[in-house]
């Protein structure tokens, strides 16, 4: 009878641990001058996880269970008054981020501006393999497309794919991509996500946002616009469409990588004008004085679709800037997200022996 009750509840104990992570913290928050209890906070859930002692900016080892991975920030138990011109609100003193707890002992060091680095765990070698890669590919839109791609094809089951794909996947993938994996997340993680009603009806918007949006991924044909502006209508089928090959630059004065690809481009142009080759920019989200500045102080010599605003990116799914597109000579849509070297070397592929 003793034999039948332990063996009870060692399945019981077994079947507790069942869907379960274990989790450990330890380490050094980086305020050296800090002493006193933090709340590990779960922001996607928005709960407290646990309560964790700080002395002298170290971590006093914490160990618990939860029921899965988990995005938390730490932050200061001590509240304090915020005066607003609205209504006056309460936050912790001090609050640090970001932290994804797993199985494991995660080990924390805090860096700059209230940030936190993690070592120790799987999805802690993910996340700097990830910041590693993204040094790597910061210029290239299709690099980063095809990283997180990647990435979150292989977290879907868990919230590191669902921030991945909330967030910088909104930005840098296209429609049709992103759409693939808001449904394979749903099938996978459906549950957690469903559960968690802001994220589920943001996620929501942006695949309604970009289901709306005409089809504009490689092998598409162009979709034309119009932009008024001093009284004349210019169109992306001024260009387009009409026996050329077209590289199309949505840029900003105000942005700085968009600035830095100039150069790349107006080379490019130089190359290539007389084989066949259009060059056009379309200036999105500036003020038309701040684009004519720039065009005159980068001494650019392509024509350009000047006060697009959001027409021509909203059409082209377009998230951040610049975004380089390269179209046939009949409007079908060759690239997107070219940059640095990559203009030069698919031009070269076509153009080689003209």
């Amino acid at each position: 009878m003793k034999k039948t009750i332990i063996t009870i509840l060692l399945a019981l104990v077994a079947m507790t641990g069942q869907g379960q992570i274990h989790y450990r913290i330890e380490g050094h928050i980086g305020k050296p001058d800090f002493t006193g209890m933090m709340e590990l906070f779960d922001v996607v859930k928005l709960h407290r996880v646990d309560t964790i002692e700080v002395v002298n900016g170290t971590i006093t080892p914490k160990e618990g269970y939860l029921p899965e991975m988990a995005l938390c920030i730490l932050e200061d138990t001590t509240k304090v008054l915020v005066q607003t011109d609205s209504v006056p609100y309460t936050q912790s003193k001090l609050s640090l981020h970001w932290l994804y707890i797993d199985n494991g002992t995660t080990r924390v060091e805090g860096l700059k501006d209230n940030w936190l680095q993690q070592s120790g765990t799987s999805i802690s070698d993910e996340i700097a393999n990830f910041n590693q890669r993204m040094e790597e590919v910061q210029y290239s839109r299709i690099a980063i497309s095809e990283l997180l791609y990647d990435i979150i094809s292989r977290h879907s089951g868990d919230v590191y794919g669902v921030t991945l794909l909330s967030n910088e996947g909104r930005y840098f993938l296209n429609p049709t991509k992103w759409i693939e994996l808001y449904d394979k997340l749903m099938r996978d993680n459906g549950e957690y996500i469903s559960n968690t009603p802001y994220l589920a009806n943001d996620l929501k918007r942006t695949k309604a946002k970009f289901e709306q949006q005409p089809a504009t991924d490689v092998g598409n044909k162009f979709v034309d616009f119009a932009v008024e502006y001093e009284g004349k209508t210019a169109r992306l089928s001024d260009y387009v469409g009409r026996g050329q090959y077209v590289l199309a630059d949505f840029w900003a004065s105000w942005c700085g990588p968009c600035r830095a690809e100039i150069p790349n481009i107006i080379s490019a142009y130089s190359k290539y004008r007389d084989k066949g080759l259009q060059v056009i920019g379309i200036a999105a989200w500036d003020k038309p004085e701040d684009t004519l500045k720039a065009i005159e102080e980068e001494k650019i010599p392509y024509p350009q679709i000047i006060n697009s605003q959001k027409t021509a990116t909203d059409l082209y799914g377009i998230n951040g800037i610049p975004e380089i597109i390269l179209f046939a000579p009949d409007g079908t849509i060759l690239a997107r997200g070219l940059r640095g070297n990559q203009v030069g070397k698919v031009l070269d592929e076509i153009f080689e022996g003209k």
